[in-house]
């Protein structure tokens, strides 16, 4: 096959010779030619199902269709990985009549198919020529795979009125959590008064220090108590801030795995408030905003998740599960589609339920709201930016800008060296933020 686009790289490792990497921005990622790819297996045969982007694989069709129950093997994780599985069942199929492979009718015209990398960005372009030759003959023609769109659109929203009704059974807001408000209205609050509050939640004292021993805080010595962690190196509005995010945050339960599973949800929060807080420590004193209010931002901006996942656990469930299965889908329109509201939307009405701080409330109102000039602009600005650093490490739900906006770090007064470095030093503390990620999902 004869393609326009140049290769960036040489050859995968071991791969066959009609799969190469190129570069993402040269193609065109509209129509069909993006692809899904589904690994299946029944009777020790397997099964290659390849489906565009735009569609989502339908295993009870597939079955129905081959005659016979199959099980998934794999239908999400990293194009790399499924890329180094396509060219070994290929390379075997070639030898073997127990591996099948089978193309959705809507791939059949096409001249190019690829599949995207989320995690490096890499495309890999797939001579379609070659792989019709290898293809079953018999499924040409047919068709296993449901447009996206449609899929959601015929589910059943949840009304309004189911939706004010679960509001009135949101659990009432954790005793520490409320106590910690009381202590930020307080000018002159004293560090005994915090810690009296926080010690009486030991799993929370637990995570304070522990953060407050991350590396990237360059702390001489090891912190062992909360008061170590107050004077030695977060402050008191970061301890305070951050209690009231884990106490608020803990008292939601959902589903802990997949793609908005309490692993992925808290790993993201996590990781944004840490490098929110570290980039407003490197911003100028005059301009440099309340670095454990960037904090408390940072773990709740995607805090909708948790009550939309607690509020509605079935409906949460199926839409992991199709998320996880359609990956390139916006989670904010497939959230409006099955479910009649969004994360945003639900998390901003909790936050104004509860009675959260000021600053908080403000930011997630007006996070996509461009004409935004207010007092709380520069938290939006630094989220803006945590957003573009950890959207290549698939740490970010929704859109975000994929490179550093160098308009909005002249705005912040933050040299690029001096994020990048930050960023690093954040994203190598990974065994801290993973344990905090467990404690959050006990």
């Amino acid at each position: 096959m004869q393609t326009r686009h140049m290769e960036k790289y040489a050859k995968c490792e071991n791969s066959v010779d009609f799969i190469s990497i190129v570069d993402n921005d040269s193609i065109n990622t509209s129509g069909y030619s993006k692809i899904n790819f589904s690994l299946l297996c029944s009777d020790n045969h397997f099964y290659i199902a390849l489906t565009p982007a735009t569609h989502r694989f339908d295993l009870t069709k597939f079955n129905k269709i081959l005659g016979r129950p199959s099980c998934a093997l794999i239908n999400s994780g990293s194009g790399r990985l499924k890329i180094s599985l396509l060219n070994k069942l290929i390379k075997q199929k070639q030898f073997s009549k127990k591996i099948h492979v089978y193309l959705d009718e809507k791939l059949e015209c096409q001249d190019e198919l690829y599949l995207v990398d989320e995690l490096s960005k890499d495309a890999y372009l797939i001579d379609i020529n070659q792989l019709q030759e290898l293809s079953n003959q018999e499924l040409i023609g047919i068709s296993f795979s449901e447009e996206i769109g449609q899929s959601m659109e015929s589910r059943d929203k949840i009304s309004f009125k189911e939706r004010v009704k679960a509001l009135h059974s949101l659990p009432p807001m954790p005793e520490t959590a409320s106590e910690i408000l009381k202590l930020r209205s307080i000018p002159d609050v004293k560090v005994e008064q915090i810690v009296t509050v926080i010690e009486k939640d030991p799993v929370l004292v637990a995570q304070i220090i522990k953060y407050a021993n991350s590396a990237y805080f360059g702390q001489a010595g090891s912190v062992k108590s909360l008061k170590d962690a107050i004077f030695r190196v977060l402050g008191v509005d970061a301890v305070m801030n951050m209690a009231l995010a884990l106490s608020v945050g803990s008292s939601f339960k959902i589903p802990t795995a997949g793609p908005i599973g309490a692993k992925s949800v808290w790993k993201s929060s996590i990781y944004t408030a840490s490098l929110m807080q570290r980039l407003s420590m490197l911003m100028p004193w005059g301009q440099r905003p309340n670095p454990g209010t960037a904090y408390l931002i940072g773990l709740l901006h995607d805090f909708g998740l948790l009550v939309l996942g607690h509020l509605f656990a079935d409906e949460y469930l199926s839409l992991n599960k199709y998320l996880e299965m359609n990956a390139e889908v916006n989670i904010v329109r497939a959230e409006e589609s099955m479910l009649g509201i969004s994360h945003l939307e639900i998390g901003k009405i909790v936050m104004r339920m509860w009675n959260m701080p000021v600053e908080l409330i403000e930011v997630a109102k007006n996070e996509r709201n461009s004409a935004y000039s207010g007092e709380y602009n520069t938290y939006i600005q630094l989220l803006t930016v945590v957003k573009s650093i950890l959207a290549p490490h698939g740490l970010v739900y929704g859109d975000a800008l994929t490179e550093l906006p160098q308009n909005v770090l002249e705005l912040l007064s933050l040299e690029e060296e001096d994020v990048i470095i930050a960023a690093d030093e954040v994203l190598q503390a990974g065994e801290i933020m993973n344990d905090l990620v467990k404690q959050m999902c006990a």
